[in-house]
């Protein structure tokens, strides 16, 4: 026998009354609008990340870090409250012991509105996600950067600094022109 929302054996219609299915999908909705505003604040911190490298502002790099790893706590947390709501759809859907339901065939076995209301905030999580993971991979790309060009002035400091004087014919030491740092930093 297949299972199906129109056939009273599936699973998800064994919840009862469909006002607990629509409480479900609302503690659902609740639990991704909190993972879009923690999103939206780290892509916001971002931003902020991006303009402090621009300025060189060690100071706001330092409390952008401090704040990231609090909303990163947080929003672990709260995926972790999505993975036991979506664990619990998923163990009440019609699938083999072996396989393990995703997200999106949690959702596809909703009833509307929940599936479109599901369906559209997921989207709208990709998009703020896919935002945060261009703006994540620019500052990295910067602090790549930033790194390689520090490394470079250091080998060029090191590398003058090791100069040896020669002796020359009368057996006094030649002049050498020494570079200063300064010189190799330019």
């Amino acid at each position: 026998m297949t299972r199906t929302l129109d056939n009273p054996g599936h699973a998800l219609t064994s919840w009862g009354q469909p006002a607990l299915m629509r409480t479900a999908a609302d503690e659902l909705l609740a639990v991704l609008e909190q993972i879009h505003g923690l999103l939206a604040g780290l892509l916001h911190l971002a931003n902020d990340k991006l303009a402090a490298m621009r300025r060189a502002d060690t100071a706001r790099l330092d409390e952008v870090a401090r704040q990231e790893c609090a909303l990163l706590e947080r929003f672990y947390e709260t995926q972790r409250t999505r993975d036991a709501i979506v664990a619990r759809w998923a163990q009440s859907l019609p699938v083999p012991s072996d396989a393990s339901a995703a997200f999106a065939d949690v959702v596809a076995a909703l009833p509307e509105p929940e599936r479109s209301r599901l369906q559209a905030k997921t989207a709208g999580l990709r998009r703020i996600a896919a935002e945060l993971q261009e703006k994540n991979r620019l500052a990295a790309s910067v602090a790549r950067s930033l790194h390689s060009h520090i490394r470079s002035v250091f080998e060029e400091i090191a590398r003058h600094g090791q100069e040896s004087g020669v002796y020359g014919p009368n057996g006094q030491t030649s002049p050498v022109v020494s570079e200063s740092w300064v010189d190799a930093v330019g």
